[in-house]
C-alpha cells in the first residue's frame, strides 16, 4: 500500500521532501538533493542542480561548491571554491577489452566489469574554475588554483596555478619558500575561532607567516 501512495506523490513533491531531509541533515545552505551518506563538514554551502553521485564523496569545512557541479567521486578539503559547472572524478570506462560501450561490458555474464573509479583528492583552499575538469586518480594540492575550462589529469602541486588541455603548470602563487611554511602552517586546520580572529592577518602573506612564527 505504502509502495502505491508513493508512485502517486508527484515527483516534483518528492523532490522538496528528500530536499528537506538533507536540509533538516546537513543544513539550510544545501540546495541540491545529496545522498545523505554523503560527508560534510561545517558551513559546507552546495548550490542549485549540483549533482553528487557516488556515497563516499567527503566534503571539508567552509567549502563551497557553485551551480551544476557534478561530484561523481573524491574528497574535497576545507575552503575549497568549486566553481560554476565543474565536473569531479569521473567514471572512466575499462579499455582492455573489445570495446568501451556500457551496452556491451555491462552485458557480460563471465566477469563483473565495471566503471572504473579512482577517487581524486582535492587539498585545502584549493580553487577550481568554471567549467573544469578533474580526472580519476589526481591529487591537487593545498592551496592550489585551476583555471577555468582545465582538464587535469595528473597530480598538481600546493600552490600551483594550472590551466589548458591538458592543465599544465603556468606559474605558482608563492616562491619556494614561502610554500614550504605556508604548508607548515596548515591554517585550514586551526581553530575556526581563530581564524576569524585573525583574519585581518591573511591579507599579507610575510606578515601572516611572521605572526604565527612569533606566536610560537
Amino acid at each position: 500500500m505504502l509502495d502505491v501512495i508513493k508512485r502517486l506523490v508527484p515527483t516534483g513533491i518528492k523532490q522538496k521532501i528528500r530536499l528537506a531531509q538533507v536540509r533538516k541533515k546537513f543544513g539550510k545552505k544545501i540546495h541540491s538533493i545529496v545522498p545523505l551518506t554523503t560527508r560534510l563538514g561545517k558551513d559546507v554551502a552546495i548550490g542549485q542542480a549540483v549533482e553528487i553521485f557516488m556515497d563516499d564523496v567527503e566534503i571539508g569545512d567552509f567549502s563551497y561548491i557553485n551551480r551544476y557541479s557534478q561530484v561523481y567521486s573524491g574528497k574535497i578539503g576545507k575552503f575549497c571554491s568549486i566553481g560554476y559547472g565543474v565536473r569531479i572524478g569521473l567514471p572512466e570506462h575499462p579499455i582492455d577489452i573489445v570495446s568501451t560501450s556500457p551496452k556491451i561490458y555491462r552485458n557480460i555474464k563471465s566477469q563483473d566489469i565495471k566503471d572504473v573509479y579512482s577517487p581524486p583528492v582535492i587539498g585545502n583552499d584549493v580553487w577550481i574554475g568554471a567549467n573544469a575538469i578533474i580526472l580519476q586518480g589526481v591529487t591537487i594540492g593545498d592551496g592550489a588554483i585551476v583555471a577555468a575550462g582545465a582538464v587535469v589529469t595528473k597530480d598538481v602541486p600546493p600552490y600551483a596555478i594550472v590551466g589548458g588541455v591538458p592543465a599544465k603548470v603556468i606559474k605558482y602563487r608563492f616562491p619556494d619558500s614561502t610554500i614550504v611554511k605556508l604548508l607548515e602552517i596548515k591554517w585550514w586546520d586551526k581553530p575556526e575561532e581563530w581564524i576569524l580572529e585573525n583574519v585581518e592577518k591573511f591579507s599579507n602573506v610575510d606578515d601572516f607567516i611572521r605572526f604565527v612564527e612569533e606566536a610560537k
